[in-house]
């Protein structure tokens, strides 16, 4: 996992820091096939949305593509295997530039690190990611890192320098089905982004509970 390099106190200051409003554009049209990454925190939802997108789109994992490139490492002590997802990006670069055949989702974690056309990310509660890990039998280490990333919204955080239409949904307020229907809804009307107001901000709601 990529190291935060900030530690705002709400997901909405982090966007004043960063001027993230450049990059909330909208796609040119939908009708032109497109790489669509889906990503979000281990434990998001991720995998079982794109097989409910697999009606809809063509779907890729980022490990089975890092696998192709030779870019993904051995099992290490944890159990998993890290990706190269900066050599990724660069090789990807140049051959990505035309549009796929027929749109593509990539479903991974940082796949929002690839030279994409629109962005899905998966959100959960921090509550909900700790539960989830926790029966995949992830390390007690590993699920604090996660749970953190969830909630200092880490996707957003590695997300500054795209100009590219975002999505984003909330996998534990939501089915599965209905988060596809929205993503498929999104895509024919044009994948606009969501708006500033629009972002969850766990910290925020965390914080207006207390």
């Amino acid at each position: 996992m990529k190291a935060l390099a900030l530690r705002p106190t709400s997901v909405h200051m982090l966007f004043k820091q960063n001027h993230l409003r450049s990059m909330m554009q909208p796609s040119d049209s939908a009708q032109v096939a497109m790489r669509i990454a889906l990503s979000g925190t281990p434990g998001s939802g991720k995998s079982r949305l794109a097989q409910e997108l697999a009606e809809y789109f063509e779907i890729m994992s980022l490990e089975g593509l890092a696998e192709e490139m030779n870019l993904l490492s051995e099992v290490g002590e944890d159990g998993c295997r890290e990706i190269d997802i900066d050599e990724m990006a660069a090789r990807l670069q140049e051959s990505w530039k035309s549009p796929p055949s027929k749109s593509l989702v990539i479903d991974g974690h940082l796949s929002h690190l690839l030279p994409v056309d629109a962005v899905v990310v998966l959100r959960a509660h921090p509550l909900v990611i700790d539960a989830r890990l926790h029966l995949r039998e992830y390390s007690e280490e590993k699920i604090r890192d996660n749970v953190e990333y969830e909630m200092l919204s880490g996707p957003w955080l590695e997300m500054q320098e795209l100009k590219v239409p975002v999505l984003e949904r909330d996998s534990g307020s939501s089915s599965p089905e209905e988060c596809a229907q929205s993503v498929v809804q999104w895509f024919d009307g044009g994948c606009k982004s969501i708006s500033f107001d629009e972002v969850i901000d766990w910290l925020d709601e965390m914080a207006s509970e207390e």
